[in-house]
């Protein structure tokens, strides 16, 4: 009497898996697509998932909107810091210094706009295509003045 299967039946089955569903599957020994297997029971899975990702083991819920992504919002600069930063942009060849004051082109520095918060001290001719009402009267009661661009 044959107990032994013939090697065609064992490779009959499901997909590419060769008669035994374990091996040869495509996932592998993954265990899981992304935070899989980070739950209840898996305390020592958890700590160094944790120590490896750090900011990344539970991800911010919602989705970027489009103004965000095209950057409707601006990277802002404040006066004060402008004003302490104008003598450091000048030895740097960023900004150039003036009979009328220091030239400072904000756009070209990756800065989109001027926020009034400090005091002015140095003479500053600033280009900048938005900026709020209070940093243009700070800057012009200093003796500068803003160009929008």
């Amino acid at each position: 009497m044959n107990r032994r299967m013939k090697k065609s039946r064992k490779c009959l089955g499901y997909r590419r898996c060769k008669g035994s569903g374990k091996r040869c599957r495509g996932a592998g020994n993954r265990g899981g697509r992304g935070g899989a297997g980070l739950g209840k029971r898996a305390g020592h899975k958890k700590i160094k998932y944790i120590v490896e990702h750090g900011h990344r083991f539970k991800p911010v819920p919602g989705f970027v909107s489009m103004k965000q992504r095209m950057n409707f919002h601006p990277i802002a600069i404040n006066v004060d810091q402008l004003d302490k930063l104008a003598e450091i942009f000048v030895s740097k060849n960023l900004a150039k210094k003036t009979a009328e004051g220091i030239e400072i082109d904000l756009p070209k520095l990756g800065y989109g706009k001027l926020i009034g918060k400090g005091q002015v001290n140095n003479k500053l001719i600033v280009h900048v295509p938005k900026f709020t009402e209070s940093a243009k009267e700070k800057i012009e009661e200093a003796g500068g003045k803003i160009l929008s661009s």
